[in-house]
Formats: structure tokens, sequence, C-alpha cells
């Protein structure tokens, strides 16, 4: 637990809380935040499942643990996979993650495949009963991990989790949410403008422009 305390002061800090903030989401003291801190103190073994959860990552990538898959190994993996039909996809890129559950990339085609599974017309609504119920959990299954990701140092993996993000909350219907994401988007970098274009269906791309820097 080497780095415990010091990841737990990062994410805090990243998360733009003060201790006496975190200490009351998590029903602690600030005292007790700041003794884990310093290292004075570690958390209870209970406690690291609910710190986690409340940062959005996993339990290994909170205490320091950033096993990654090796470069090879991982384009070997996404050679073999990208024939299969989505669903078989999914299980092997699960089955990958068990293995290396804080490789980004990883995460990140997770979430683009759960998302093609979303939009394909095997979930539509006439296609079968429960796909309105199913979709709402892969949303959350791809929000979470996008949360993930975004606490990455990876900027190209950040950029494609804020443009899922983008186009979740465009097909909900939330524009501003899909926005927001949108305007989070470094400009030449991860291509905005394109997304703006996306988001904001009928409107052409110079109404989009307008729109994100009224924003």
């Amino acid at each position: 637990m080497l780095y415990l305390g010091a990841n737990i002061r990062e994410l805090r800090i990243k998360k733009g809380l003060t201790q006496e903030q975190l200490a009351y989401h998590l029903g602690v003291s600030s005292q007790t935040v700041s003794r884990w801190e310093n290292g004075t103190t570690y958390p209870d073994i209970v406690m690291l499942p609910i710190l986690a959860d409340y940062f959005g990552i996993s339990i290994d990538m909170l205490m320091g643990y950033a096993k990654e898959c090796a470069t090879e190994e991982r384009e070997q993996f996404f050679s073999d996979i990208r024939d299969l039909e989505i669903s078989q996809k999914i299980h092997r890129i699960r089955e990958m993650l068990q293995l290396y559950p804080n490789d980004v990339y990883l995460q990140f085609s997770l979430a683009n495949t759960l998302y093609s599974s979303a939009s394909s017309p095997s979930h539509s609504p006439d296609a079968q009963g429960n796909s309105k119920q199913d979709n709402e959990e892969i949303e959350t299954e791809i929000s979470r991990l996008c949360s993930r990701i975004l606490q990455s140092d990876k900027p190209g993996m950040q950029c494609g989790a804020l443009r899922l993000l983008a186009m979740l909350a465009a097909n909900r219907s939330d524009l501003d949410s899909a926005m927001k994401y949108v305007n989070e988007l470094p400009s030449v970098y991860c291509g905005r403008e394109v997304m703006a274009e996306r988001v904001l269906h009928g409107l052409n791309f110079k109404q989009a422009i307008r729109k994100i820097y009224e924003a």
C-alpha cells in the first residue's frame, strides 16, 4: 500500500475536493482522511472498494498497481479479435481486462465495442422487448469505463472517452450534456468542431461552431 495515501490525495485534488468534503462523502472524519494521505494509517479493507467506487477506478489502481498489457501483446490481441462478432469481441476483451484491469487501451476498446453493440439493429426496441433496459445497463458501463479513462495519462484515450460520452448524451437527446463533453475536447487534436456537428444533428457546420462558442 506504499502509494495508497498519495493516490488518495491526488484523486481528491483532481476531483476538486477538500479533505473535509471527501470525509463527508465517505462518512469519516477529516482527520482520518488526513492520516490516510500522510501515510500514518491506511483505510480499513472494507473502505477500499468504497474509495475505488467513489473515484471511479479499480482497487488495483487506487493502491498503485498500474499493471498494463505489453504493447506487442495488446496489438496481437486486437488483431486476433478484429473479425469476431461483437458479442464474442466483448467477451474476449472482458477476459483480457481481468488480466490487465488498468490497461486504458483495453478499457476504451470495451467501451467502444459496447457502444457499437448498443447501436446495432439487434438492440432496437422492435428487435427485443428488453432492449431499453439492456441499453441502459450498457450505457452505465460505458460511462463508468470512460470515467476511469479520463483519469488516465493517455490524451488520445481521453479524447475517445469524451467522444463516446458526448454521443451517449446526444442519443438521449441531452444536448446540454453532449455539448459539455464536446467543449472539453481540444479543438484540433480531438476534432471538437466535427463532434459538435455530429451531436447537434440538424444544425449545419457553421451553426455548430456558433453553438460551441456561445457555450
